[in-house]
């Protein structure tokens, strides 16, 4: 089935606009490939895309398939019982889905989807990161988009802490964007899942990270916002999650702080203020669990460790951006951070990437 999966994405491309219509239809991909000569019967399709169906052979999805098999890449279409209810009535439904890992967690029976900035300052960070701690914890599915940032943060939450995580990405399950993410995105793959629209070879452009907004907003059965400033792309997930009729809600922030004029003005148009996790867990019916009280002594700082948590600040900040501001030498500011990440004083948010603990 993956054969013809892959061949019917050929043809009609990834986020076809008519995409709706076709999953509406409720035929395989494997009949339509059959039926391909006869594709003017079914009046969900484009002249373009029935072109296509006539020009591309199955051998061109066959190429794509090899490569699919040596990567562990699988894929499920509309049609299929496995794929995930929460996708299939939304308008412009994906019509296949590649993915590596376990599809199924997205029927599962609690599931948050976390979004925010790729910049969060400090007290962001700590937000996103309690907060999601306390969601794993109680057995909720986290889903986000593998960004920098806050995408990251709910994803390691779920990781660090036995949850259970899914990310979609908005190039094909073969690239990883940024390019640091490698080695998470596979982790991800192996403990949780990795989804994509997009088949080994599919073009893709910045459009692609923004149409895979939608997917993050319906995955979820409730979407949280955790950081945004008044003009971001954060601001379209949460603006799919109403359009589907969500629940949304919003860390509201300091009005003097421009990273939560997004999250106030969201909570200001009615979405509900997160600010803590029994907001989210009250509404599947759950508690948080009790945290311990015990706090870890942190070790005292060598003057050029303090050096390096002054510069931090309340920001999150990047290694190049450490270099730049502290001028220690680039090997050895990397090994501190990491005796610093070891000592529980600073997080590493994402490859390369810190903040104070």
């Amino acid at each position: 089935m993956d054969l013809y999966n892959i061949w019917l994405s050929m043809v009609i491309g990834a986020n076809p606009s008519n995409g709706g219509d076709i999953v509406m239809g409720d035929v395989s991909p494997q009949l339509l490939y059959e039926n391909r000569s006869a594709w003017y019967d079914y009046g969900f399709f484009t002249a373009r895309q029935r072109e296509r169906a006539m020009e591309i052979p199955l051998t061109a999805a066959k190429t794509v398939w090899e490569k699919h098999n040596e990567r562990g890449i699988m894929s499920v279409n509309y049609t299929d019982d496995e794929y995930p209810v929460c996708l299939r009535n939304i308008p412009q439904a994906p019509v296949v889905l590649f993915y590596k890992g376990d599809i199924t967690l997205l029927e599962e029976e609690h599931r948050v989807s976390v979004v925010g900035s790729r910049n969060p300052d400090r007290d962001g960070t700590k937000i996103c990161t309690d907060i999601c701690r306390a969601l794993a914890e109680n057995g909720i599915t986290i889903i986000s988009g593998l960004a920098q940032g806050m995408d990251t943060i709910g994803h390691i939450a779920a990781l660090e802490n036995s949850g259970k995580t899914v990310a979609f990405i908005g190039t094909s399950l073969d690239k990883y964007f940024p390019a640091s993410h490698r080695r998470f995105q596979e982790e991800i793959a192996q403990r949780g899942c990795v989804v994509s629209e997009y088949y080994v070879g599919a073009f893709t452009n910045g459009t692609s990270f923004l149409e895979r907004n939608r997917l993050i907003a319906a995955a979820g059965e409730i979407v949280c916002v955790m950081q945004a400033k008044e003009k971001s792309g954060t601001l379209s997930t949460a603006k799919k999650a109403q359009e589907y009729s969500k629940e949304l809600f919003a860390v509201p922030g300091s009005i003097l702080n421009p990273l939560y004029d997004g999250t106030n003005q969201l909570i200001q148009d009615g979405a509900y203020p997160l600010l803590r996790p029994d907001d989210v867990l009250i509404r599947f019916g759950l508690e948080e669990k009790p945290k311990s009280r015990r706090k870890a002594n942190k070790p005292k700082l060598t003057p050029i460790e303090q050096q390096i948590y002054d510069t931090l600040g309340r920001e999150t900040k990047s290694t190049n951006q450490l270099f730049s501001q502290t001028r220690i030498p680039m090997v050895q500011l990397k090994a501190l951070l990491t005796k610093m990440e070891m000592d529980g004083v600073v997080k590493s948010v994402s490859p390369g990437v810190y903040c104070v603990k």
